[in-house]
């Protein structure tokens, strides 16, 4: 068994293995960045150090995500590095049977979707399961990578 945190966007359930999580935080308004792309929010202030904030709403379904409440900021690790993933609603922590994991056919070869690695079905509710480290296009590692090393 093995351990994911649920969250929702766009109405649609996903999921992130626990050990790539650092923390769960309230969402607070960013410094905003000029000049970058849709998806990159800004900077927030973690641990004595900017955090870069990513829109996943934007990121997965180009729309802009509206805070509120239950909005909630992943603290994740992405390529050795921490990142911020802006979600609608943490919904669970939840673990599935690795059994269970139905892995996502890589034979349509196409990179925009390359996070997603697996589903989990209940019932009628699909989960997709990503890999934060494929989340973006090389572009967009770049551009993240530079951000954060200023």
């Amino acid at each position: 068994m093995t351990k994911f945190i649920n969250f929702i966007c766009n109405e649609q359930q996903f999921a992130l293995t626990i050990d790539s999580v650092e923390k769960i935080l309230l969402y607070k308004k960013p410094a905003l960045i000029p000049d970058t792309s849709a998806y990159i929010n800004g900077f927030l202030s973690y641990n004595d150090i900017p955090l870069l904030l990513i829109d996943m709403k934007r990121r997965l379904f180009n729309e802009k995500l509206t805070p509120n409440e239950q909005t909630k900021v992943i603290v994740a690790n992405w390529k050795n590095k921490k990142i911020g993933l802006i979600v609608e609603q943490i919904t669970q922590v939840k673990e599935y049977p690795i059994t269970d994991v139905e892995q996502a056919e890589s034979t349509n070869g196409t990179a925009k979707t390359a996070y997603i690695i697996g589903t989990f079905q209940e019932n009628d509710d699909i989960t997709l399961h990503i890999d934060v480290d494929m989340l973006f296009p090389l572009e967009g590692e770049q551009e993240i990578e530079g951000l954060i090393e200023k």
